[in-house]
């Protein structure tokens, strides 16, 4: 341990951050992984753990869709729909023909729920308990998606530009006759969503581009095309769209464009991006196998993003109340299991990529159904402005001690909460060897955490490891350094 001498400096140590996605790692490695900022601090992001099984399979959930009218949740696993009360009772309702691919899932105000598996579209009556298969015949046409919006169900055609309504409230009629198209470029439509908040306005959704059209209730077909407004970006993947509070969120791509992180509320058309993060999205292998979501943590509005190839295996969360990114791990450090989250019962659920669960996922749960979450915050580059070299002689930040009872694993070992910190000296290349502090147990709440000894550099880069199944509360710190 060195004292401090008139030769020694006090710099900042940015614990509290985000991910700032440098080009190069030389540029920026800072990162921020299953933690958020609020408040200016760092705090856990949510943890979730098993709320009900629903089946034995390993292909993951298809969709999940909150029924308000009904109060209960409708899940899709493999080929199979069921029911799951406000008891978390499961019924099995029926089966579809197919058993992978993306599905969609809405209601009308008549009793009925409609689900498109981009085949059929299949239309249960939870009053009736009649659940009845529309194909190609019955429809005239094979369905790629499925909307509810002012009385109409709304599918889009599969390979055509076109895009049909049912009867108000009929959802079993489908007469031909209600038909929209696009009209901006030679474009498929392939998905429709209507915006939160402006009542009578949907988007559709092509390849490379979306048409914003409104519900005027004119008499030949009821919805009338923006004039004035539309994006020059279509939709990559479906499963990426997801729409809260006023705006819409998605994946987008065109004719001259890779994937680009976008949004609307109606108005107007904004892209979530700087060099870093379209660098990031450029190099994403499969970004068509993806999906995203809209979560609210705590007063944080995120959207959760998954590429989910084993060639990709990254999720990203943006705060759209704080204008930063963050990345998100199992357990394991490979991609969020999460793929579909519903809000019900005052709680949120989620169903996963690998498995046939439901889960609850929120910030009071503090691990992953029983498995420690990776915790890990890279700094920004500590150095001098002339490059010189310094010896780091401690940093120290405040965090949260003394918090939760001591955890144990499935064999009733106690589990050591503490801290791995590991320097770079190489601008990101390579870590060192961890230096490890043991965290306080309940009660004995010091508030304060001291790295000492952490050798000679001119440019220094401190990654921190949490690990334990508390609640984890950091404050920005101080680096100490002479020369």
């Amino acid at each position: 341990m060195t004292s401090r001498t008139s030769l020694s400096k006090v710099l900042p140590l940015r614990m509290v951050g985000s991910c700032v996605f440098g080009r190069y790692p030389k540029i920026s490695l800072e990162k921020t992984f299953n933690m958020i900022v609020s408040d200016d601090w760092l705090v856990p992001y949510a943890g979730y753990k098993l709320a009900q099984e629903i089946k034995v399979t390993t292909k993951g959930g298809r969709d999940a869709f909150n029924s308000v009218r009904w109060g209960k949740l409708i899940l899709v696993f493999d080929n199979e729909v069921y029911s799951v009360d406000k008891g978390l009772v499961v019924v099995r309702i029926a089966k579809i023909e197919t058993s992978s691919g993306e599905v969609f899932i809405t209601e009308n105000d008549n009793n009925e729920i409609g689900i498109c598996d981009k085949k059929n579209i299949y239309i249960y009556n939870y009053s009736t308990s009649a659940f009845t298969t529309l194909n190609k015949h019955t429809l005239g046409f094979i369905p790629s998606s499925l909307e509810f919006q002012n009385g109409y169900l709304i599918a889009t055609v599969l390979n055509k530009p076109e895009w049909q309504l049912s009867e108000i409230n009929n959802a079993l009629q489908w007469p031909g006759l209600l038909v929209g198209e696009f009209q901006t470029k030679p474009d498929n439509a392939i998905a429709t969503i209507k915006i939160p908040g402006r009542g009578n306005q949907l988007l559709v959704f092509g390849r490379t581009v979306t048409e914003l059209w409104t519900n005027v209730k004119l008499q030949l077909f009821p919805y009338q095309k923006s004039t004035a407004f539309n994006i020059d970006y279509g939709v990559l993947n479906t499963a990426t769209i997801a729409a809260g509070e006023n705006f819409v969120i998605w994946l987008g791509s065109n004719e001259k464009s890779g994937p680009v992180i976008m949004y609307t509320e109606g108005g107007d058309i904004k892209t979530i991006s700087n060099d870093g993060i379209n660098f990031e999205l450029a190099n994403i292998q499969y970004p068509d196998q993806s999906a995203g979501f809209l979560f609210k943590q705590d007063g944080h509005l995120f959207y959760q993003l998954t590429f989910y190839n084993k060639a990709d295996a990254i999720t990203y969360a943006y705060d759209f109340l704080t204008k930063r990114f963050y990345l998100l791990t199992n357990y394991c450090t490979s991609f969020h299991i999460a793929k579909k989250v519903v809000f019900f019962n005052n709680k949120y659920y989620f169903i996963s990529f690998s498995d046939g669960k439901l889960y609850e996922m929120s910030s009071t749960i503090t691990n992953y159904d029983g498995k420690l979450i990776p915790r890990i915050r890279i700094t920004p580059s500590l150095s001098l402005p002339d490059r010189s070299g310094f010896i780091l002689n401690n940093q120290s930040f405040p965090i949260e001690q003394g918090y939760g009872d001591i955890s144990t694993d499935s064999l009733g070992k106690v589990r050591p909460q503490f801290i791995d910190q590991t320097i770079s000296k190489d601008g990101g290349m390579s870590f060192g060897a961890p230096q490890r502090i043991l965290l306080n147990s309940l009660a004995e709440r010091k508030n304060r955490i001291n790295f000492w000894g952490l050798g000679f550099a001119n440019e220094a880069i401190s990654q921190f490891r949490f690990s334990g199944d508390t609640r984890f509360v950091i404050g920005n710190g101080t680096s100490e350094v002479y020369q």
